[in-house]
């Protein structure tokens, strides 16, 4: 028979893993949806701000896909998968930051094919996650593949074009993100 008191201590251990999920949900939203607005106005920056931008925004998905996978190592199935995306984010967001001075060529390609894999990853997961999880997954993954689609199709295309492309892909991912941060809110106050 089970001690009341530990069904206690593991909904507060739930409860809390769910603030910290909202706290991140809503902090990398706020830094993806503030790049994508910072791209959409200027877009005529040079290379080396859009490589930059880009390679922090794939490093801080990453470090999250990361922190979530080592949090949810033991109890979810798919954790390995999240480790998968985080690996690839960091690797091709490092590129990013190290090399500034990219071709338009290899940024495109970089970002384009990390969309695709992220988007790819997310249906993979997707039978795996809660039900009140599910629909942000896969707006995020079809936005994912949608976006990198559209840039790998475009691998020669001005730096405006890419810029405008990666600035509605963050804007969008940065929505989605705040959105979950508030369904993660509901359900940590119904809770």
């Amino acid at each position: 028979m089970t001690d009341p008191t530990d069904l206690v201590t593991d909904r507060r251990d739930a409860l809390a893993v769910i603030r910290e999920s909202r706290t991140l949900a809503y902090a990398l939203g706020g830094i993806t949806l503030a790049a994508g607005l910072v791209l959409l106005f200027w877009p005529d920056r040079t290379i080396g701000v859009v490589a930059r931008v880009a390679g922090l925004l794939m490093v801080i998905m990453g470090i999250g896909d990361l922190a979530d996978a080592v949090r949810t190592h033991r109890t979810q199935p798919y954790w390995g998968l999240l480790a998968v995306r985080a690996i690839f984010h960091v690797a091709f967001g490092a590129v990013l930051l190290v090399w500034p001075g990219i071709t338009i060529t290899a940024m495109v390609w970089l970002v384009g094919l990390d969309q695709v894999l992220t988007g790819l990853l997310g249906f993979v997961v997707l039978g795996k996650l809660p039900p009140e999880y599910r629909p942000a997954m896969i707006m995020r993954s079809v936005l994912a593949i949608a976006f990198g689609g559209i840039i790998l199709a475009w691998p020669h295309a001005t730096l405006a074009v890419v810029a405008l492309v990666i600035a509605a892909l963050l804007i969008g991912f940065g929505l989605v993100l705040l959105w979950s941060g508030r369904q993660i809110g509901k359900l940590a106050d119904a809770a």
